[in-house]
């Protein structure tokens, strides 16, 4: 229940600011035309494709990074826990948010740019764990992950394929943080056939 219900609202917003920030990075967007254009010949995507799409995997990876499904993730300690010298009560909340991990100096160069390359350089290679989280991590990881990886990037080259996406002109877009990080005013575009 959980994979059928809980992915679709989760994927749509990742695909929204995944096309919008692909619509605001016209070198990313040329890069990636580029791959979908001669992996697919002009037809639709299929699973064998997925190892020819790399770059427009990266991405949605880099899409997860900025604008993560889940803002952040809860877990009750079960026992009295020490971190950084503080302890942590037996029964409390703590909230580890991916939308600030992702966004860290400390792990990424210009955090706030959107930079598929990162994914397929050595600066990503060696990133602490839980330094990229978007899907949680440990026992309680999203059960539905490799189901999304596999249809974000497959989704992604089927409307690219056919289509570019331009953001409406004079649009404010705020990123609102409810289960999900939506677009708080919606986001409107204007579809241009390929």
């Amino acid at each position: 229940l959980t994979l059928f219900l809980a992915g679709q609202e989760s994927m749509a917003n990742s695909l929204v600011w995944t096309l919008y920030l692909i619509s605001q990075n016209p070198e990313v967007e040329k890069k990636m035309y580029e791959e979908i254009d001669s992996a697919l010949k002009n037809r639709l995507p299929t699973l064998d494709d997925l190892g020819k799409l790399a770059y427009t995997q990266n991405v949605f990876k880099e899409a997860l990074r900025l604008y993560p499904p889940a803002w952040a993730v809860v877990r009750q300690v079960k026992e009295d826990y020490e971190v950084g010298g503080y302890i942590v009560p037996s029964g409390a909340d703590i909230f580890m948010s991916q939308y600030v991990v992702h966004r860290d100096p400390r792990y990424y160069r210009d955090p706030e740019r959107f930079i598929p390359e990162r994914w397929s350089s050595e600066e990503t290679k060696n990133l602490p764990r839980f330094a990229y989280f978007p899907f949680g991590g440990g026992t309680r990881r999203c059960i539905g992950e490799p189901f999304a990886w596999m249809e974000g990037v497959i989704l992604i080259a089927t409307i690219a394929s056919k289509w570019k996406m331009r953001l409406v002109p004079r649009q404010k877009i705020e990123p609102q943080a409810l289960i999900t990080i939506r677009p708080k005013y919606g986001m409107n575009m204007i579809l241009e056939r390929r």
